[in-house]
């Protein structure tokens, strides 16, 4: 599958993807589309479809009143990550929004609680490949969980670098390079690539100009989105 051309097409992209790790058995999953220029409560709602019903969708602090007013009126419970008791047993698939740095044992109590159904994650991991956005100082708990956690789909582009990291279950992850051309397929891997395998492939611009602007404007990559 090709890298995503814009938002909508990411949007199908991850519901497929997540569908297929559902069919195959995977009931912890992630979806990570880091662009800047669209709100996580935006990016998470189309995905709710391609979730089992009823749904329950938990946000990290302040992330759900900003739900409460894009969404309006929706077929499923909405609660805040403090409000765990309140989550009952109606449902039959749980969504995580946007979890903080500091909500890890919240993060890892939810997806213990779905058990066997589905709990996905969606941008709780806004740093970098190898850390997760939750617990990032607590690197032992944090990789624990992250071992639990199946990947569906993901999309992180570079300001200083030509490069998209890319996964859409159940392809591997890949790393895509600009040029003049449009992007193309620089490397595969089996798993997810150190931030040092990562960045071999395109040296950092060294264009100052360049690099100011990237700085402002965030990456190439999603300028359409």
């Amino acid at each position: 599958m090709a890298l995503p051309e814009n938002y909508d097409q990411a949007v199908q992209q991850a519901q497929l993807a997540v569908r297929n790790a559902l069919q195959d058995g995977k009931s912890r999953l992630q979806v990570e589309i880091q662009s800047a220029r669209r709100s996580v409560v935006f990016i998470a709602q189309p995905l709710m479809n391609a979730l089992p019903q009823p749904l329950t969708v938990v946000f990290g602090t302040g992330t759900a009143d900003n739900a409460y007013n894009e969404w309006g009126e929706v077929p499923f419970q909405l609660i805040n990550i403090s409000e765990r008791e309140f989550i009952g047993q109606q449902w039959a698939a749980l969504a995580l929004l946007d979890a903080s740095s500091i909500d890890v044992d919240e993060a890892i109590q939810y997806a213990d609680s779905a058990k066997e159904k589905a709990f996905l994650m969606i941008n709780n991991w806004p740093e970098a490949p190898g850390l997760t956005g939750i617990g990032r100082g607590r690197a032992s708990v944090r990789q624990r969980f992250r071992e639990t956690i199946e990947v569906a789909y993901f999309v992180q582009a570079y300001r200083y670098r030509p490069l998209v990291l890319y996964r859409c279950y159940p392809k591997p992850w890949q790393v895509w390079k600009r040029t003049e051309n449009g992007y193309t397929l620089a490397k595969e891997f089996e798993k997810l690539p150190s931030e040092q395998e990562i960045f071999a492939l395109a040296p950092r611009s060294a264009n100052l100009v360049a690099n100011v602007e990237r700085f402002f404007r965030g990456p190439a990559f999603f300028e359409n989105w």
